[in-house]
């Protein structure tokens, strides 16, 4: 019977990675995109139709201490499926092109482009003839490196891909977030967000995001769904809630004897519990409750104590203090209320400067640090065309930073050293980009490695303190800036 149940587990288990990849390929891959890339692409056919490269750059890391610039490359498994799960129907792109001939307010489509891609291929599947070379999943690098190169295809089609793209920066913060979370929290720790994901694919993604992070390390989550989905990544952790202890309360009886009881019943029936103890007040009525159900409960040591609001800081220390009284090897506290890796170095310190010892018991609980800040803004994701048939392309602004880089590019390993070159360029380094999608198809050697991801990233962390153009690159932005600023002394002359 074990052995057909854990056949059943594994059968379920990966149907529902399937559904979680396959959810990602909205609407068919149906190819829609912001409204001015038709305007743009349909313009033109020869220009649309013209081979171009594109590049997607974090143009900053992350603004939290000790993250120095750097950002961790995840995602891949999810980003690439939103195009590159399987081919697209031709009847769906015929749909949408009769659609916005004869409906759409803005009736503008690169009708011929997407004409040349229905001619050239037999039946009824398309796939799209874009390769994309990139970093693997688990490499550090740093902001302002171009972590994806987009080419050898149509410009106006890879132009298209833009807005899902440029969607690297949720899963790149969250495994970098993952990661400094793994430097402070040496007894590991646990994910709490649940509940603040927008859907469920997006809370899986989110968890593999932070495992890959946290250096191949377990995370402790309490995400049923991406437990049951891979078990040997993720440990599920539950822990006894304010619901449960206001079941108890009535008008008859004191909210210290209510608390007392719900916390009483819990402990008699599991055998792990992290008592919460602020339904009234932690550093009362509940500090004083939990050494009751320790001292009723003392064969049970998976029982510790839960803190998530006030004095946090202080409240560890008393809550270690109190357990050690009753048990001298101590138990788990566990300790919430926006726990991030500054607030985890805080409470840190808080506790040996109060206990006069290291805090060997004491388990951050991480809920919103993994969704806070997750945007384009916080990394500056920008997707730019780089190369125009044999031309490279620049895009200047009148923000400093925001110059792209031409070139198709490709990023090599110096030491401590991250060299930006164009692909024709011979350099002297690693090769760290590895094709992702070979014109429309996923070959990625890695996917769904999160193992092997995680490890890369405990080698890669903190290596790169510099990022250097290649000669051929440095050349070509030498030249852009010339022809930047003759443009600007002639429209001054002729103002």
């Amino acid at each position: 019977m074990g052995i057909r149940l854990d056949r059943r587990f594994e059968q379920k288990r990966n149907e529902m990675i399937q559904d979680f990849l396959s959810h990602w390929f909205l609407f068919g891959g149906l190819p829609m995109s912001d409204t001015y890339k038709r305007t743009m692409w349909g313009t033109d056919t020869d220009l649309s139709m013209t081979r171009a490269a594109y590049h997607l750059t974090m143009r900053k890391g992350l603004n939290e201490t000790r993250a120095n610039n750097q950002l961790i490359m995840c995602g891949h498994e999810w980003m690439l499926r939103q195009w590159f799960l399987k081919p697209i129907k031709r009847q769906d792109i015929e749909l949408l092109m009769e659609w916005y001939r004869e409906s759409s307010e803005v009736p503008a489509f690169p009708w011929g482009m997407f004409q040349n891609l229905l001619e050239s291929t037999e039946g009824d599947d398309i796939t799209l003839p874009v390769d994309i070379w990139g970093f693997p999943g688990g490499q550090t690098f740093l902001g302002g490196v171009p972590a994806l190169s987009l080419e050898n295809g149509p410009g106006g089609l890879i132009s298209y891909l833009e807005p899902q793209m440029c969607r690297y920066f949720g899963p790149c913060i969250r495994a970098t977030k993952g990661r400094l979370m793994y430097e402070v929290a040496y007894n590991g720790h646990a994910e709490f967000g649940y509940r603040s994901s927008e859907s469920e694919s997006a809370a899986v993604a989110k968890m593999l995001a932070i495992f890959v992070g946290n250096g191949g390390k377990q995370v402790f989550t309490s995400c049923d769904l991406a437990q049951f989905m891979f078990p040997k990544m993720f440990k599920d952790v539950g822990t006894l809630g304010h619901e449960f202890m206001s079941a108890t309360q009535t008008f008859s009886k004191g909210l210290d004897e209510a608390e007392l009881e719900a916390m009483m019943l819990f402990a008699s029936r599991n055998e792990r519990a992290a008592l919460l103890a602020d339904l009234i007040d932690a550093e009362t009525v509940g500090i004083r409750n939990v050494e009751k159900v320790l001292r009723a409960f003392p064969e049970k040591r998976g029982i510790g104590g839960r803190v998530d609001s006030g004095d946090i800081v202080s409240q560890c220390a008393l809550y270690d203090n109190a357990i050690r009284r009753i048990d001298s090897k101590g138990r788990w506290v566990i300790y919430e209320d926006s726990v991030n890796p500054d607030k985890v170095r805080e409470v840190e310190r808080g506790f040996v400067r109060q206990t006069r010892r290291a805090p060997e018991k004491i388990f951050p609980g991480a809920g919103g640090y993994y969704d806070d800040k997750v945007h384009r803004d916080t990394v500056s994701a920008a997707f730019k065309r780089s190369q125009t048939g044999e031309h490279p392309n620049i895009k200047f602004s009148n923000s400093p930073g925001k110059e792209s880089i031409p070139g198709t590019v490709r990023v090599y390993d110096q030491d401590d050293t991250l060299v930006v070159a164009d692909i024709t360029e011979e350099i002297d380094g690693i090769p760290l980009y590895v094709k992702l999608v070979d014109q429309g198809r996923i070959v990625n050697t890695e996917d769904m490695d999160f193992f092997a991801q995680a490890d890369r990233g405990n080698r890669t962390w903190r290596r790169y303190k510099r990022v250097e153009l290649s000669p051929l690159i440095t050349e070509w932005k030498e030249k852009f800036l010339a022809m930047r600023q003759e443009a600007q002394e002639k429209a001054r002359r002729e103002g």
